[in-house]
This record gives structure tokens, C-alpha cells and sequence, in this order.
């Protein structure tokens, strides 16, 4: 059983899913042509997949959208394509893999600037993240591996479709507390102090500089990991009497 499996997915030069393989020998089987059709096809199905990626993060207003990762999928693909293909004459002894590692290693670079730290909250995780899963599925577009490539791109769709609502859902146990209070409140020693007390943890804190009734207030809000109700409305009364914030409302909008 196992060696039919083997047989099945594998080709006799040892590259998975046969049905790529077939399509690559019979395009670079054209002639130049056909291999200068085999490179579009590689660049053009990096740009669709990475581009339906980039496309749920544009719709989202994220800081990477839809041409920022179309860039880096295309990109990595023709990296990969240049690695396979451009250096076939008068290199015996060279390796693909070796740019695609370099690309691997270099799209860190890229996604750090994704990430935004505010406080204790950390924003552009996922957009970082999608970008080096883009960049994987460049290059396996770029080496021809179109089936796999589909495959990434349809698990990181629903990734990041379907599994938002659970994350709606489960934000519902993560409420919203959000203060006022003046400039000079030392407001995060008293929620660390409050939160202790009660026994809570602080998912992540924002603050901003607001203007309330012509004098600058700050606005501070708080996410408490999986809070009951009554825990809830214990909470606040405990904010209100050690911080007498100037408002204070709770809310378990995403």
C-alpha cells in the first residue's frame, strides 16, 4: 500500500504530485516557447492566488493590501524562476534552493514593518504574517508546484474568512472597557491594581490624547480575558471608585 501511494504522488525524479510534473514536462517540451509560456503561467497564478490573499487584507484596511502582496508573490516567483531556469548552462553544480532561502530569509524585513506595537497591543501580526505566506506560495508558483500553491491559498482563505466569526464570537468573552480620565491619572497602576484584586489578566491596553470640554483627557482602553458578567460589573464599580474616571463605558464589539 505504501509504495502504490509512492507511485502515485511521486515522479521518477522524486517531485510531488505528478500532475505539475506532467504540465511542465509538456510545456518545456514546446520548445522555447513553451518554456517562455511555462514562466507566464508560473508569474501569472503567483499574482492571482497572492492577490485573492492581499485582496481580503485591502477589504480590511490593513497596511499591506492587495498590490503589496501581489508584489512580494510575483516577486518570489520570479525569483524561484530565475534560480530554476537561469542558471541551467555552465553551472553543474547549482542549487535552486539557494535563492529561495535567501527570500525566505529576506521577507522578514518586510513584514516587520507590518507590525505595530501601541502600549501593550501588538497590531499587523496577521498582514506579516500573510506576507510570507504569500511569498511561499511565489515560489511554489514559481517552481511550478500550482496545485500546492492552490491548496495554500484556499487553507489561508478560509483562514482568514471563516475563522473571523469564531474570533467575533470569541471577543464576546473578551469585553471592552474604555476610560476618560484626566492627563495626570496614574490610570495604569490603578487597573493593574483593580485587575489583580479581582483576579483578572489585561488582554491589551491603547491609550490616546483626547479633548474633553476644551481640556485634554486621556482615553484609555482595556480588553479582560474571558470575563462573566457579574465579574464585569464588579470591575467597573471597582474603576469607577479608585480612578473616578470623567466616562466609562464597556463594550463587546470586535
Amino acid at each position: 500500500m505504501d509504495h502504490f501511494f509512492v507511485k502515485m504522488f511521486s515522479s521518477s525524479s522524486g517531485d510531488i504530485l505528478s500532475i505539475d510534473q506532467y504540465l511542465i514536462d509538456w510545456l518545456n517540451g514546446l520548445g522555447p516557447w513553451g518554456n517562455l509560456l511555462l514562466i507566464l503561467c508560473s508569474l501569472l497564478v503567483a499574482s492571482l492566488l497572492t492577490g485573492a490573499i492581499g485582496y481580503e487584507r485591502e477589504y480590511h484596511g490593513h497596511a499591506a493590501g492587495l498590490r503589496t502582496h501581489i508584489l512580494v508573490g510575483v516577486g518570489s516567483a520570479l525569483v524561484m524562476v530565475v534560480s530554476i531556469y537561469g542558471f541551467s548552462a555552465g553551472f553543474p553544480d547549482r542549487d535552486p534552493a539557494r535563492l529561495a532561502a535567501q527570500v525566505v530569509s529576506g521577507i522578514g524585513f518586510l513584514g516587520a514593518g507590518t507590525i505595530i506595537q501601541t502600549g501593550t497591543d501588538i497590531k499587523g501580526l496577521t498582514t506579516a504574517t500573510t506576507l510570507w505566506l504569500v511569498m511561499a506560495i511565489g515560489l511554489a508558483a514559481g517552481a511550478g508546484r500550482f496545485i500546492v500553491a492552490f491548496m495554500a491559498t484556499i487553507l489561508a482563505l478560509v483562514t482568514l474568512i471563516v475563522l473571523r466569526k469564531l474570533e467575533h464570537y470569541a471577543s464576546r468573552r473578551v469585553p471592552k472597557i474604555t476610560l476618560v480620565v484626566p492627563t495626570e491619572t496614574p490610570i495604569l497602576k490603578q487597573i493593574h491594581m483593580v485587575t489583580s484584586r479581582l483576579g483578572l489578566s489585561v488582554k491589551d491596553f491603547q491609550s490616546q490624547i483626547v479633548n474633553v470640554s476644551g481640556q485634554p483627557c486621556l482615553r484609555v482602553s482595556i480588553r479582560i480575558a474571558f470575563m462573566s458578567t457579574a465579574t464585569s460589573a464588579a470591575l467597573l464599580e471597582e474603576l469607577k471608585t479608585a480612578i473616578h474616571p470623567i466616562e466609562i463605558r464597556i463594550s463587546t464589539e470586535y
